[in-house]
């Protein structure tokens, strides 16, 4: 299995009419933007707003549904978008977040 990435579509809506971005999930969008060659080596999955959350609560369960997620083969997760950032630039190589 790849690893899983996981963040929201953006924008997202809520409330009516009001439109948000996931600022965590943006930090990971631009490392993507970045990185191109990480969508080879992980599955990054898109999701909407609302919950429950189908995907996060299939492979994690109902209490885990924080947004970005990175899922490791090994069902390990990290949530922290600088920590994914620096995890995936280390094991496929490219860009990490400057210290």
């Amino acid at each position: 299995m790849k690893p899983q990435l996981i963040v929201l579509k953006m924008p997202f809506e809520d409330g009516p009419g009001k439109m948000w971005i996931c600022s965590h999930c943006a930090l990971i969008e631009g490392a993507l933007s970045i990185n191109t060659h990480w969508e080879d080596s992980i599955e990054v999955h898109r999701i909407d707003f609302p919950k429950p959350r189908k995907i996060l609560v299939e492979l994690l369960g109902e209490g885990k549904q924080w947004l970005p997620v990175l899922i490791q083969p090994d069902k390990s997760t990290i949530t922290d978008p600088i920590e994914i950032i620096n995890t995936l630039a280390e094991q496929f190589g490219g860009a990490s977040v400057h210290p």
